[in-house]
């Protein structure tokens, strides 16, 4: 289904449709006639019912106000600048869809240099007890590979050999964790396993750093245990975590370039934030009334979205009440239109989160091109899958849409569940990003572990959290950013509370990282 250039003015200047309304408008012969009855009224509604646009349609010479909703006043000091750049745009098209020629004014543009280096693109393995217990395998020997170019770790031993030890000899264990339990009288007690067989570890409750340090021990995850061996048990001394090492150095960018991360956009939701996101659009095409923020704005030249562009459908119990576009297909149809308002010189890289027409399991595989295909024909959008792994002006990015935050915060009361930061950390710490098995978040069982985290990123970006937050961790620039959905009633309840509308700007040159926050600037 094409929409006419009228249409994409309408999106342009922030009007949503409901769905049957939309339906009805593109069905009509003169829905170009009504769009522009639209554009050229003062109507201070921005969600247009069937109703609204039956009413318009019969006032041929009437007078049009529907006034239900107050729209932004501030998206009015803007209508001039869209319309014109709406007007501006070249009718060529290439395989149906027409490519943004908004291009940035500056005469000398910085060339692309993005390079894809991983990501899943396709379903590869069924789901068997043979797959997982390769996938488990895969897991514990690419992990295990990060401890064994450490030159801290002596002695070490598999489960197999340890009895060949004399008793309360100095050991050291590369082992998954299979379960941790504490006991009535403080200890912990730890089933741990490599290929060989598994043991028991205990942590006495007099080891007060220790047992503190427990508390972040994750199920599933592969680390190197330090303990004597007392027949059939092994008294841990110390643990260590694959990590990351301390003196990492980040690549940087030799020119200034900037990259523009967002994520949960949420388009077809009712509490999408369209206002915002438009504002976003014109700040890239360097068109907001602030000549700072459009000289910032033309300087991007990529813009990665971390996951949720649609709020998709059936993804939470009473969905239904929050959609505005109850058709997935519609929701990404209106998602292409806004992405191609953006210039066609930035590079779009987006990956799926839990609401895209994805596999839900991790990782996960790109947005389907059956559901998104006008997503899929914008030239300069990259969709990936989740996890992927890229290279931006020699700068290495790792993008995840984080669904596994929620498991990690559950399993470790320890840490603050205010931002993702202390979850993003416990990745890298693992260096798995979806380090427990069996939790909320699936894992579909891959020949090669995908999720293990065999590259150092300069930059870790994820989002689903819907809550701003930065930090940097031994050299890795740590962001989620954000959403572009308003608080939902199922989020309310939950008494979780958005950051609408930040995201983060990184210049690739000195990794300098500044919230923008479109709820502030005009």
């Amino acid at each position: 289904m094409d929409i006419s250039k009228k249409l994409r003015k309408l999106i342009a200047e922030g009007y949503q449709l409901t769905p049957d309304a939309y339906s009805f408008l593109v069905s009509l012969d003169n829905s170009d006639l009504i769009i522009e009855k639209i554009l050229s009224t003062e109507i201070d509604k921005v969600i247009l019912s069937l109703e609204d646009i039956k009413q318009i349609q019969v006032k041929d010479e009437e007078q049009v106000s529907i006034k239900d909703v107050k729209q932004e006043s501030k998206m009015k000091k803007d209508e001039k600048t869209s319309k014109t750049s709406s007007d501006n745009e070249v009718q060529q098209k290439t395989k149906n869809k027409e490519k943004s020629t908004i291009i940035s004014s500056k005469k000398e543009k910085i060339a692309a240099d993005l390079q894809v280096i991983q990501h899943l693109d396709t379903r590869k393995n069924p789901a068997t007890a043979q797959s997982f217990s390769s996938y488990f395998e895969s897991r514990f020997d690419l992990i295990s590979g990060f401890f064994t170019r450490r030159k801290d770790i002596t002695n070490r031993v598999s489960t197999n050999h340890l009895d060949a030890k004399a008793s309360k000899d100095k050991v050291s264990l590369l082992a998954m964790v299979s379960s941790k339990q504490k006991t009535r009288k403080g200890n912990i007690i730890l089933e741990i396993e490599d290929k060989h067989g598994s043991i028991t570890g205990i942590i006495m409750n007099s080891n007060i750093d220790l047992v503190q340090k427990a508390e972040f021990i994750l199920e599933d995850s592969v680390l190197c245990f330090l303990g004597k061996w007392n027949k059939e048990i092994l008294n841990v001394n110390d643990v260590l975590w694959p990590d990351i090492p301390f003196n990492h150095k980040p690549n940087k960018s030799a020119e200034a370039v900037l990259a523009l991360f967002i994520s949960d956009i949420h388009v077809g939701s009712k509490h999408f934030a369209g206002e915002l996101f438009l504002r976003l659009i014109k700040f890239i095409n360097g068109q907001l009334e602030s000549e700072k923020h459009n000289q910032i704005g033309e300087n991007i030249k990529y813009l990665f979205v971390g996951g949720d562009v649609v709020d998709g459908v059936g993804v939470y119990p009473g969905q239904a009440d929050d959609l505005l576009l109850e058709n997935i297909q519609l929701q990404y149809l209106l998602a292409a239109e806004y992405f191609e308002q953006i210039r066609s010189d930035v590079e779009i890289v987006i990956i799926p989160g839990n609401h895209d027409a994805a596999r839900s399991a991790e990782p996960q595989t790109p947005i389907q091109k059956e559901f998104a295909p006008e997503l899929h024909g914008l030239d300069n959008v990259h969709l990936l899958g989740s996890p992927a792994y890229l290279k931006a002006h020699n700068v290495e990015i790792l993008m995840s849409h984080g669904n596994s935050i929620m498991d990690i915060n559950a399993a470790i009361p320890a840490i603050h569940h205010e931002t993702s930061m202390p979850a993003m950390v416990e990745m890298l710490k693992n260096r798995h990003l979806v380090p427990i098995y069996g939790r909320r978040t699936p894992i579909a069982p891959e020949p090669v572990d995908q999720l293990v985290i065999t590259k150092i990123p300069d930059i870790f970006h994820t989002g689903h959290t819907h809550i701003a937050g930065d930090e940097t961790y031994k050299g890795v620039t740590l962001i989620n950013s954000g959403t572009f959905q308003y608080q939902t009633s199922y989020q309310k309840s939950m008494n979780i509370n958005p950051t609408t509308g930040k995201t983060y700007l990184i210049n690739l040159k000195n990794l300098q990282r500044t919230i923008i926050d479109f709820n502030e600037i005009s």
